[in-house]
């Protein structure tokens, strides 16, 4: 099998999104200990010169906790409610974490709206940029608390490519809790493994992949969405790495270049980046 490696200086900007399924423990409370491990990695990555947004999911999923809900709320108000609360206590938690890096962060808060209107673009763009180069790390999430339909239909997969082709990244590192996409359903057959390299995301792979939400239901994307999210980042020139987001020092592994998960990246992009052969 050849894997892909490349030199970390060549990748600037990193986008990197987590789910509420990665961020949450099996109590589905939002977990503190991972969210230091995060900060440690991206804080690493921001000492060594490189550029990295978060686009982090789990404000609802902290609002449930604070708020003393079992299960992910079915009605508008609530969900709203929940995510206006947990934003909060993500946020602070995030500042307590990087602050022990003694590592900037700024939050951003997008809708739909946002992206579509080119006023709202233009603006959101030029503010990414004066956060990255004042050395911060912008941490971004949906407007849940205004946004109805991004809660509806949303996912931070397809916010997480949008955001990276709105700053120009190189690469987007999509940390779930699976190893990666695998060849056939690990569930039902144990001899399935992970899928190293993809060059190109046909129709009918996403046609074939479960379009499901996580098994907990503390998230709204599935491995679809992913994978829709590396179509566009494919056509957009930009790399992207599906890994399980508790393995140890994924982040840095992965835009390393280390084998991580599923690597999904143009041959034209591997020349550019000065990466070795993709394939298995």
């Amino acid at each position: 099998m050849t894997t892909a490696t490349t030199d970390k200086r060549e990748l600037k900007r990193i986008v990197v999104k987590v789910g509420s399924n990665t961020l949450t423990n099996d109590a589905g409370a939002v977990d503190r200990r991972y969210i230091a491990s995060l900060a440690d990695q991206l804080s690493e990555l921001n000492r060594a010169g490189h550029q990295v947004v978060l686009v982090s999911s789990g404000a609802i999923a902290a609002g449930r906790e604070l708020l003393g809900l079992t299960a992910r709320p079915k009605d508008m108000a609530t969900l709203q409610a929940a995510a206006s609360i947990g934003q909060v206590e993500l946020i602070e938690t995030y500042s307590a974490e990087f602050g022990r890096c003694r590592t900037m962060i700024g939050q951003v808060l997008l809708t739909r709206y946002d992206l579509d209107n080119r006023h709202s673009y233009n603006h959101a763009v030029n503010t990414f940029d004066k956060l990255l180069e004042l050395g911060s790390i912008p941490i971004v999430n949906e407007n849940d608390t205004v946004a109805i339909d991004e809660i509806n239909f949303g996912d931070n997969d397809t916010l997480a490519a949008l955001v990276a082709e709105m700053i120009g990244a190189d690469i987007v590192v999509i940390l779930t809790d699976v190893a990666g996409l695998y060849d056939d359903d690990p569930n039902l057959n144990p001899d399935a493994s992970v899928v190293p390299c993809l060059t190109e995301i046909a129709d009918d792979l996403l046609a074939e992949t479960s379009a499901g939400g996580d098994a907990a239901g503390l998230g709204s994307g599935g491995m679809r969405s992913k994978l829709q999210a590396a179509k566009v980042l494919l056509d957009a020139d930009i790399a992207t790495v599906l890994c399980n987001g508790r393995d140890a020092n994924v982040v840095v592994d992965a835009v390393e270049g280390k084998p991580q998960g599923t690597f999904i990246c143009s041959n034209e992009l591997r020349k550019k980046l000065g990466m070795n052969e993709l394939g298995s």
